[in-house]
């Protein structure tokens, strides 16, 4: 064969690409949920010696097989109809899933998968009226910089109407953020498909970041809390609530606005709530961290004899699973307020320290409000 001394060069060039080329990688699909509630977990890493799935409720970490491509693959279940969290582990270290997009980005990132049920979930998209979030980032004098917050409208929702709603105040556990109740919790997609089914009233939703002051590199000084807490009551007191009802058609009544949190937000909705039965008129708190040290000075108002005749808040909500770290602490708070003669509502369920507990309670505390 002659080739020009051109065509040789070109030649040379094109095999010389050729031979540095990677060789093609394998498709991966990750995560893969089967029509029986099985899921099927796959990850690139043909180098690795040991591969897992972990993080999946109630499962110790899942060995993954490897495949002559490269390719680790374990399928797991029939998992119960929910949403959960997962990280592969490869050779000893933690990563999310390269080929899912569904991600919780805050303390701890893990890669999320929905196992849909036979009816839809409460928490699942479903085929209804849905409301809109809205963003908003504006100066908060408490913390020194801005503060997030997502609110959630209700469908139907038009400022420029006559319209009004109630107003619930929905809080984040620690290292989360004002995303959490909407990314893990759906709390947007609870709240469209209650509305529906004509369970709940409806109402604006505030998700704000319970983080006014920093959360410092470990290891943490022992008063964080208590200083973190302090200033999220006077960030939302001062600073939130009075931005809410300056753009959105809220009523102010007391009995128009709620609070409610988890873990750390529950500590601060019930701090808040219950240190301002003037302000707030439904309070609760799913797997609340509230201090025993502190129940007198900082719920002292509840316990007066013309606060407890005023009736005010309307309801105290209170839930805490069996298997919560957090289930002693509870109890003796739920005892506390037996003893003062204050009404509530006290609810042990199944779980631990976990989401699918607290969406639950949230659908749980939406069927009470503003009635």
């Amino acid at each position: 064969m002659n080739l020009s001394p051109r065509a040789w060069f070109v030649r040379l060039i094109l095999m010389s690409l050729l031979a540095n080329l990677a060789p093609a990688q394998p498709s991966v699909v990750s995560p893969e949920v089967l029509p029986d509630g099985r899921v099927t977990f796959r990850v690139q890493a043909p180098k690795a010696q040991a591969v897992a799935v972990k993080g999946l409720r109630h499962l110790p970490a899942q060995p993954m097989t490897k495949g002559d491509n490269g390719v680790w693959t374990a399928t797991v279940g029939p998992l119960a109809p929910d949403l959960y969290s997962y990280t592969f582990e490869v050779d000893g270290a933690t990563f999310t899933d390269p080929a899912n997009r569904r991600l919780k980005e805050w303390l701890n990132q893990e890669s999320v998968v929905e196992v849909p049920g036979k009816p839809p979930l409460l928490l699942s998209r479903q085929d209804v009226p849905h409301g809109e979030i809205h963003r908003h980032v504006f100066p908060s004098p408490v913390r020194g910089s801005e503060v997030a917050v997502e609110v959630y409208t209700p469908p139907g929702y038009d400022p420029k109407s006559a319209t009004t709603y109630p107003v619930l105040y929905l809080l984040h556990g620690f290292g989360d953020e004002e995303t959490a109740w909407l990314v893990a919790g759906r709390a947007h997609f609870i709240a469209d498909n209650l509305l529906a089914q004509n369970r709940i009233v409806p109402a604006i939703v505030v998700m704000t970041n319970g983080h006014p002051v920093p959360i410092p590199p470990e290891p943490r000084p022992s008063g964080y809390g208590a200083a973190n807490n302090s200033a999220m009551e006077q960030e939302l007191l001062r600073v939130v609530l009075p931005f809410i009802e300056a753009h959105y058609p809220v009523r102010q009544g007391v009995s128009d606005r709620a609070i409610v949190g988890l873990s750390m937000g529950g500590a601060q909705a019930l701090t808040v709530g219950l240190g301002h039965p003037d302000v707030f008129g439904w309070v609760g708190g799913f797997s609340a961290g509230t201090l025993p040290e502190e129940w007198e000075r900082r719920f002292g108002a509840l316990l007066t004899a013309e606060q407890k005749k005023s009736g005010a808040p309307r309801l105290i909500w209170i839930g805490v699973g069996q298997e919560d770290s957090l289930v002693a602490r509870n109890t003796k708070f739920h005892a506390w307020l037996q003893e003062k003669l204050v009404p509530h509502e006290w609810h042990v369920t199944e779980g631990g320290h976990e989401w699918p507990v607290w969406r639950g309670y949230l659908a749980e505390f939406l069927e009470k409000i503003f009635r």
